[in-house]
């Protein structure tokens, strides 16, 4: 026996299951984000500091701290909340035969020969005698109130820096190679 579907009963077997069906949902997931700024200062010093002109440096001209250049960082655009300033530096250091830290990047030519930076400090930031020696990659705030201070306007300012070229006891010895020095230092101003 032979049956027939019509084109009705056929529409109607696939609208039969329709009556289960039940209405789509969507979602959608929302992220809130949120970046809380603590404040920090603008910091401004010279792209490269530069020393004999650019001219090579004669041996004799680097003991006893006969090569040095003076740059300035300044501060500006001060803001933020309560926590207490500071200055870090950082950059790549070795020790002399002196043991003494300088700065000197791993691509410089120069063996034994680093800058040591200091500064005498100001009105507001304590003296550093070298910002490469462990324990003083920071620049510390004099005085600033325990409960903090909504006045950080006044940290707006400038601080000098002597960069002076060093080589330890300057000894010629193996330790000691002439080349390009160059040494990068990062400084970044910090609530902590």
């Amino acid at each position: 026996m032979i049956r027939k579907l019509s084109f009705f009963s056929v529409i109607v077997g696939l609208l039969l299951p329709a009556g289960e069906l039940q209405a789509g949902s969507a979602s959608t997931t929302v992220s809130f984000s949120a970046f809380f700024y603590g404040g920090s200062c603008d910091v401004t010093v010279p792209n490269t500091v530069t020393y004999n002109n650019g001219a090579p440096l004669p041996y004799d001209e680097l003991p006893n701290n006969k090569q040095s250049s003076q740059f300035t960082l300044t501060l500006t655009g001060c803001q933020g909340y309560f926590l207490t300033p500071r200055i870090a530096v950082k950059g790549n250091t070795f020790a002399a035969d002196n043991n003494e830290r300088l700065y000197a990047d791993a691509s410089s030519t120069t063996k034994g020969y680093g800058v040591r930076l200091s500064t005498p400090g100001n009105t507001l930031f304590n003296a550093n005698d070298n910002t490469a020696k462990s324990g003083n990659e920071v620049i510390t705030i004099k005085t600033w109130p325990s409960g903090g201070t909504s006045n950080v306007e006044r940290l707006n300012s400038s601080l000098d820096f002597t960069a002076v070229l060093a080589c330890g006891t300057c000894t010629a010895s193996d330790n000691l190679q002439n080349g390009e020095l160059t040494a990068t230092v990062t400084f970044s101003f910090l609530y902590d």
